[in-house]
């Protein structure tokens, strides 16, 4: 609410635009990340950013590389290739002509199985409150205070072990709802991603371009050297072959620093020529593998988009 307030009295008080300008001269251009969105409150939040100009990833990245101004400049991104996502915000861009960036985790659109963190999602909105007798062990949801517990330590080995440390609770949950006819695995499943014959289509559109977000969506700070070399050149090759475009931009999944640690951007520069974290900042002298974005969701409406941007 406070957020709100604040918000509200910048974009009606006039003062948005001078501090966005203040904002593009001190620290340059910046970077949005979106995920599933609404497409009207996409294109209302993006047209809420005018004067500034989208341009491609690539352009904001290659001014950066060259030490030319990124001011007034600003990249669409959008994670995880959602099928729904990527169709109805391609169809914005390419009417309004706004470069926009979507990064897949290839294994996702390999399988159409759902990646963990969203069966993690779904079945977390169907576990009722009580004790769980699984297989593995009780999981405790007693209380809000316990179900907080347990989600926030679930999502903890997310950004930060390999996926087999938490798949197979994930799963063995989702058969436990199942069981208990809490969810249907074909009624309640993830939504389908975007297909790689509808990947090759939008990659004609001057305005779409598609980068990687790994294979499986594995925090990179849980795999090997060699594990994690082998999902950038595999997820670069799958999608240069299906765009018939060079991938050169990565997206680190989860994106905070304990996700990502500190191997890791030296290793994706030997393949790409940027990569994104969910770090909050512009991109003015950052590290061009470390560079922040500004999350933007749903419930943000324009004036929260206009305070964001300024106060990073």
């Amino acid at each position: 609410m406070l957020r709100r307030l604040v918000a509200a009295g910048v974009s009606l008080s006039g003062s948005y635009r001078p501090l966005h300008a203040l904002a593009s001269r001190l620290f340059g251009g910046f970077v949005l990340a979106f995920h599933d969105i609404e497409v009207d409150r996409f294109r209302e939040l993006v047209c809420a950013l005018r004067p500034s100009e989208p341009v491609h990833l690539g352009e904001l990245v290659g001014r950066l590389e060259r030490g030319a101004s990124t001011k007034g400049l600003f990249a669409i991104t959008v994670d995880d290739g959602v099928r729904d996502t990527v169709q109805s915000l391609s169809a914005v861009a390419s009417l309004m002509q706004w470069p926009v960036t979507f990064f897949l985790p290839t294994r996702y659109l390999d399988t159409s199985d759902g990646m963990p963190f969203q069966w993690l999602d779904k079945v977390l909105a169907v576990l009722p409150t009580g004790r769980l007798d699984l297989p593995s062990g009780e999981v405790l949801l007693r209380t809000d205070a316990e179900r907080s517990r347990w989600t926030q330590r679930v999502r903890s080995l997310m950004r930060t072990r390999p996926v087999e440390e938490y798949e197979p609770l994930i799963q063995e949950l989702v058969n436990y709802a199942v069981d208990k006819e809490w969810m249907s695995r074909q009624r309640d499943r993830p939504p389908s991603p975007i297909s790689w014959e509808e990947v090759t289509k939008l990659s004609s559109d001057p305005a779409i371009r598609f980068e990687s977000h790994g294979v499986t969506h594995t925090a990179v700070s849980a795999l090997s050297a060699e594990r994690l070399a082998w999902e950038l050149r595999e997820s670069q090759q799958k999608i240069s072959q299906c765009t018939n475009r060079a991938c050169r931009h990565f997206c680190y999944p989860y994106g905070d620093p304990e996700s990502i640690g500190d191997v890791a951007p030296g290793l994706v520069a030997t393949y790409y020529d940027s990569a994104v974290t969910m770090s909050r900042g512009r991109v003015e002298r950052r590290d061009r593998f470390l560079m922040p974005r500004i999350p933007i969701y749903s419930r943000d409406n324009p004036a929260v988009t206009r305070l964001k941007v300024v106060t990073v």
